[in-house]
């Protein structure tokens, strides 16, 4: 029988040996020599990284992190140019890791490489070692970039150390280029500089569109309360509607930060009885909506009972999507009263809406109401929205109303997985009603989907109470 080839054995063995060399050299030469030693160190981690061996340039690069010295810095940083596209990106890694900036100049200058991996691996190392006069590389950077490059260059920029850095980032804005001054102004909202605020109330009136948006999407972030009357007025001084909901958002944004929620509204309330316009004032009252401060409730109550039909509708959606079930009320009146269908479902859509919210109602209440709303539904669309509501709903009066609409054909697909999902909430305390529902839907649904929901129900629920039977009662039958 031939031998056992020792070839494999013998090059891991030498690869091994070759490392522990390095790592017991270096570590003599970087730590127990002197300064012409610590550059053999560096020269024999350079001929490392010049070559192929890709194993000794990771123990290398390893090594390089941790050599102490600005000597060392500087003498691995004017190497770098020398080195292949592999070896540069390597290099670059280690020189942002050792955070020495004597570093930069050479790392600033390997951001302009033609080389798309060694540029990236800079804007990197930039994010380490840069510093208030990298801000424009990394900001044009990051407008004429895509992709991996243009992350990393953004990463850095947000990334930056230095007490003038903000400052920096701030004072380039009015003059920069629309695509840079893009990346400045988001800049501001990720590095929380609020005293960029001032700067984008400016920016947020910019010729440039893109320039408006992000500057109003970032006001969300560093502006305070105290900044509500300016955003309030940049919302009215808007002249396209991207603009219009992109301020809407900011100022609800900045209003949420009012840890008095009795007080989120009074930047808007304050101007309101003065806008006379009805389009601006449809604005406001929009904004109310979104706010959802109890003290803006009158307002639109009174909105709804205006002459033009534009106010009433949209006090009617400030209604319907406020944040707790306070409007109730006044949506039921408009579902039940008014002469205008669009109002009515609108209404009705919002009263359906505040239902789900969360609220101490008891759940037969919550019910009744699901089926006031289930009569006031002028088509088979609506009282589907009906249903959907009520499947959240954890109660018999609840599932008895679901299931009296299973023997409907419009319905009965909509009523099966509301009991579905409402018998699966209450099986545990009512589990014979729960199972007498359930095979209703089993008997009487066509989709596959929702038969195999009602009978795992079923399944976990297990035999009703008052129907099991005695000992020996099976062995009878």
């Amino acid at each position: 029988m031939r031998p056992k080839s020792k070839t494999g054995p013998m090059k891991t063995k030498c690869t091994i040996s070759k490392s522990l060399a390095l790592l017991l050299l270096c570590s003599w030469i970087c730590f127990g020599a002197g300064e012409s030693s610590q550059d053999d160190a560096v020269g024999i981690i350079l001929e490392i990284l010049r070559g192929g061996d890709q194993e000794m340039q990771a123990v290398a690069i390893a090594m390089v992190k941790d050599m102490p010295g600005e000597q060392v810095t500087e003498a691995l940083a004017r190497e770098l140019p020398n080195l292949s596209g592999a070896g540069q990106v390597q290099l670059l890694s280690a020189l942002g890791d050792r955070a020495d900036v004597a570093a930069l100049p050479a790392v600033v200058a390997a951001a302009e490489s033609q080389n798309p991996s060694v540029r990236i691996a800079a804007l990197r190392a930039l994010g380490q070692l840069g510093d208030a006069s990298s801000v424009d590389l990394l900001a044009r950077a990051a407008a004429a970039g895509s992709g991996n490059e243009q992350k990393a260059a953004r990463a850095s920029l947000y990334r930056l150390r230095g007490a003038q850095v903000d400052q920096v980032i701030v004072a380039a804005i009015p003059e920069a280029k629309a695509e840079t001054k893009v990346e400045l102004i988001r800049s501001v909202g990720q590095r929380n500089i609020r005293a960029g605020v001032g700067a984008l109330l400016k920016t947020a009136r910019d010729a440039d569109r893109t320039v408006r948006t992000e500057s109003l999407r970032t006001l969300k972030i560093v502006a305070g309360p105290e900044n509500l009357p300016v955003l309030v007025e940049l919302l009215m001084s808007a002249q396209s509607s991207s603009d219009r909901n992109e301020a809407q958002k900011t100022v609800v944004a900045v209003a949420h930060k009012i840890e008095d929620r009795t007080r989120q509204a009074a930047s808007v309330l304050a101007v309101l009885p003065s806008v006379k316009q009805n389009e601006r004032r449809c604005l406001l009252l929009g904004i109310l909506g979104k706010i959802g401060d109890s003290t803006a409730l009158p307002v639109l109550t009174a909105a709804l009972k205006e002459a033009d039909p534009q106010v009433q509708v949209t006090a009617i959606r400030a209604l319907a999507e406020w944040p707790t079930p306070e409007p109730l009320g006044n949506l039921l009146k408009v579902a039940q009263n008014s002469g205008d269908k669009v109002h009515r479902i609108l209404a009705l859509r919002g009263f359906v809406r505040l239902l789900g919210l969360k609220n101490e109602r008891p759940a037969e209440e919550t019910a009744a109401m699901y089926k006031k709303a289930m009569i006031l539904a002028p088509d088979v669309g609506e009282k589907r929205r009906v249903l959907s509501g009520l499947a959240n709903t954890r109660s018999l009066a609840a599932l008895q109303m679901a299931a009296d609409y299973l023997e409907d054909q419009t319905l009965c697909e909509e009523a099966g997985f509301a009991a579905v999902k409402i018998a699966g909430g209450i099986h545990a305390d009512l589990p014979n009603q729960a199972k007498d529902v359930l095979r209703r839907v089993v008997q009487v649904t066509k989709s596959d989907s929702l038969r195999e929901q009602a009978q795992e129900v079923m399944n976990s629920i297990g035999q009703p109470v008052g129907t099991q039977g005695r000992p020996g009662e099976e062995e009878n039958r």
